[in-house]
């Protein structure tokens, strides 16, 4: 960085090119190879060696039932719980397993589909350990809703219905333990619960089966963390950490299933000397947050160790642990690799942006993208020491 160009600035650049310049940018598009070649000529440019690596991924499918159907069993569940108490308890572990029955799912289908991912190291000493600073430049399908009311209602849908499955759980073991329930109680919540499921149910199929075919800018999801790592790059090209071996990986079709994480990770071998750290949603918010693991029905820690570095570079950054989302540190976890990753909250704009046309360059803020390039550096410049 030059003394007038802060990492934050540099980063700020780059979204602007990929969000604003590129624009959405679909796993496997002429949009996302455009991306590629941006960052591909941003590392040459500062002397690194960039090198392609082709992913297969799986499309979206037309429609995708499982989520709907977690809509259906909480309104099925709430009408349930008067004359069936016993059928409302499991709902709070349906909702929660949903996700991760997702993921499964989503790695059951056969990847037709081409993206790639994108990968440079700097020079370091032979006997380095590495550490690589990871992002997806894909972006997401948009939300069929457009109005800010009805993207604040969707995405609040998730927590509420695990809320509202909670309290119907809770009222059923109470009515089986002998405590009768209050009528008005009782169908009240049951009432709640059908309203917020057949909500959860309308959404889904209106945002796969009426989609309009948009696709998010993906300012915040994620040009924001691509760039960051693209700012970091520059940064460590005129200052090359010597015992740390540093790389920065651009994956594609993260959207789809983590597929070029994946890819990546299936190269690398079980506990050796590397690590990843991962910038998803990195561009607003005042707060940074680190994952501490992924996961419900197989959970993932994230790296100690490098939790334990970003705490100490970041002390008021605060642990996240990732039950309904997920992110590309978690291939690496899979495959035995330490992995962490880094996001920034208390934007609510950009929460209502997330995955909807509405995720631009204007939910951007250059605060959060320095605060997270200014956490990376101190993270790399202490496990150099």
């Amino acid at each position: 960085m030059t003394a007038d160009r802060t990492l934050g600035q540099a980063a700020w650049e780059h979204v602007r090119a990929l969000a604003l310049g590129i624009g959405p940018r679909p796993a496997g598009s002429p949009a996302e190879q455009r991306a590629f070649d941006y960052a591909a000529g941003q590392l040459s440019r500062w002397g690194y060696i960039p090198e392609r690596l082709p992913v297969r991924f799986a499309p979206p499918p037309r429609f995708f039932a499982l989520y709907g159907l977690g809509g259906l069993a909480l309104a099925l569940g709430g009408w349930c719980l008067p004359a069936y108490p016993a059928a409302a308890l499991a709902l709070p572990l349906v909702i929660i397993a949903l996700p991760q029955l997702a993921r499964w799912l989503i790695l059951l289908r056969p990847c037709t589909a081409a993206s790639q991912n994108l990968v440079a190291f700097a020079p370091s000493a032979p006997d380095a350990a590495t550490l690589i600073l990871c992002a997806h430049l894909d972006s997401a399908r948009a939300s069929f809703f457009r109005q800010p009311a009805l993207l604040w209602l969707q995405g609040q849908t998730l927590f509420v219905a695990l809320r509202i499955a909670i309290a119907l759980a809770a009222l059923a073991l109470l009515e089986l333990l002998g405590f009768p329930l209050p009528l008005v109680l009782a169908w009240g919540v049951a009432g709640l619960g059908s309203l917020v499921g057949a909500w959860w149910v309308l959404t889904e199929l209106l945002n796969q089966l009426a989609w309009h075919g948009a696709y998010s800018p993906g300012a915040h999801d994620n040009a924001s963390g691509a760039g960051v790592v693209l700012a970091l790059a520059e940064h460590f090209s005129h200052a090359s950490p010597r015992r740390v071996r540093l790389g920065f990986l651009f994956t594609g079709a993260e959207e789809t299933g983590m597929h070029g994480a994946r890819a990546f990770a299936a190269g690398l071998k079980a506990g050796s000397r590397t690590r990843v750290l991962n910038f998803d949603m990195v561009g607003a918010g005042e707060a940074l947050r680190f994952a501490s693991g992924d996961g419900t029905l197989r959970p993932r820690r994230a790296d100690a160790r490098l939790n334990a570095v970003l705490q100490a570079a970041q002390p008021s950054a605060r642990p996240l642990w990732y039950t309904l989302r997920s992110g590309d540190f978690l291939p690496f976890l899979q495959r035995g690799v330490g992995a962490a990753s880094l996001q920034t909250s208390g934007s609510g704009r950009a929460e209502a942006a997330y995955h909807t046309v509405h995720d631009t360059l204007d939910v951007i803020e250059l605060k959060a993208l320095e605060m997270t390039a200014l956490a990376a550096r101190q993270v790399v410049e202490r496990l150099n020491d």
